[in-house]
């Protein structure tokens, strides 16, 4: 146990930043934050109005703000931002764009799991199957039914829907081809990225080229990769890896004293 104890980061006067996923709610995420605060962190829990963020041109921005906004109330000394998934990844990236420069240099690190899907050209096609896959568990948990990234009936009318709605959302689609690259040229700190090569949502080459693309830019980069868990469930599957990596993560960027 005492090994334990040491091995684990000092995040007293640290805030995390915990961004949920599309049609998360709290308690899904309560587990990850009981997590930072048994290090001594505070947390900011943040789950995205998905329908709107991704119905107004300006949705992510819009949920960026309203997180900025909590991170200015909280007056953090530090912060680390836990991302999951496309909806996460884009809040974060709106987050960036509101925050005072002062906030946002008390930026420490990023954990991403599960994303980002984004090419530098998002395509109608590329679009409306990501997009898909994203709503439909939304759709079926306003239902009360199980979630699941496809469905017989649903899956047909939303990719019809979302493939028509590329077309009369120029600012949004403008916005999501120029996040990620906002995200690579904004900060010097470090981002984990967590993945599996079974996610159905979020296929591996893409964060890989995320990766690849915050290296060119000199940013520092580390990685876990694993072959069977599917989209944002690593921490169920992997939980004593997926803390694990983290938890070494942090302490090699000196949160451990």
């Amino acid at each position: 146990m005492k090994d334990e104890a040491r091995a684990r980061p000092r995040l007293a006067g640290t805030h995390v930043v915990i961004l949920g996923w599309a049609g998360s709610r709290p308690r899904q995420l309560a587990a990850v934050g009981r997590h930072y605060r048994r290090d001594g962190a505070q947390v900011i829990t943040h789950c995205a109005r998905t329908t709107l963020a991704m119905g107004l041109p300006d949705g992510w921005s819009k949920e960026g703000r309203a997180v900025a906004d909590a991170i200015a109330a909280a007056a953090p000394e530090r912060l680390i931002v836990h991302a999951f998934s496309n909806a996460g990844f884009w809040t974060y990236a709106g987050t960036l764009e509101a925050l005072a420069p002062a906030l946002r240099d008390r930026i420490a690190a990023v954990v991403v799991d599960s994303a980002p899907c984004s090419p530098e050209h998002v395509e109608a096609f590329h679009y409306a199957y990501y997009s898909t896959k994203a709503m439909v568990p939304v759709v079926l948990g306003a239902l009360g039914r199980p979630p699941a990234e496809t469905h017989p009936i649903l899956s047909p009318a939303v990719w019809a829907f979302m493939r028509g709605y590329y077309h009369l959302s120029g600012r949004q689609i403008a916005w999501t081809e120029r996040s990620t690259g906002a995200v690579i040229a904004t900060g010097d700190w470090d981002h984990l990225l967590l993945y599996s090569a079974a996610d159905q949502l979020i296929p591996p080459h893409y964060v890989e080229s995320f990766a690849h693309r915050l290296r060119d830019a000199g940013r520092g980069v580390e990685a876990v990769r694993w072959e069977d868990s599917a989209h944002v469930r690593h921490m169920l599957t992997h939980r004593a890896a997926y803390f694990g990596a983290i938890a070494r993560f942090l302490r090699a960027r000196g949160f451990d004293a």
